[in-house]
């Protein structure tokens, strides 16, 4: 058996993403994935043989996405962050969320949604969510958050993206960045010691 062609496995995951942000997972199958990543027919179902595998895959392939984002935001600043450097590192993150990565963030939470539907992908979404808190304890060295102020964050961070995406009229026009920053800064105000 060839060796598994890992850049067309994550164009098919993409595509993936892709077909949930536009149609939900309702409209997810391998023919649909096929026609958006313009791969021949059948493709998806060689990397993915069931649309479960499918389901699976495109989770794990936005999460990973987002824990890449946020190392990517991080790596920016030098040094150990404090309160405030947190703030800004996931202000921008929120930022991108809702921009640059809408459609992902889109296809992430009705994944989420999914899961609460099919056990079989309710079971994959605390392995692939705990398997990322690495990143995020890493992402906020220098502060040493205690696991509650890090759920927090977590929480929080979650819920800003999906009001910004699906409601942001009870933003009241403030921007989702800024409200994340204050936020931040009250939740993290006991880590700097």
């Amino acid at each position: 058996m060839p060796p598994i062609n890992e850049e067309r496995r994550a164009l098919v995951a993409d595509a993936a993403l892709d077909v949930i942000a536009r149609l939900g997972t309702a409209g997810l199958s391998h023919r649909s994935v096929d026609e958006a990543a313009g791969v021949p027919n059948g493709t998806t179902s060689n990397y993915f043989r069931t649309r479960a595998a499918l389901l699976e895959a495109a989770l794990r392939r936005v999460v990973g996405l987002h824990f890449g984002w946020i190392t990517a935001s991080r790596a920016k600043v030098d040094g150990p962050l404090d309160t405030d450097g947190i703030a800004a590192v996931m202000g921008a993150v929120v930022e991108q969320a809702t921009t640059v990565h809408r459609a992902q963030y889109i296809a992430m939470f009705e994944l989420a949604l999914e899961s609460t539907r099919r056990p079989e992908l309710g079971a994959v979404m605390p392995d692939v969510f705990r398997s990322a808190v690495g990143v995020l304890t890493d992402a906020h060295r220098g502060v040493d958050p205690s696991p509650l102020e890090l759920r927090m964050v977590a929480m929080f961070y979650n819920g800003a993206v999906f009001t910004s995406l699906v409601v942001p009229q009870l933003l009241g026009g403030l921007e989702p960045g800024d409200i994340t920053r204050s936020m931040l800064r009250l939740v993290l105000a006991g880590a700097d010691r």
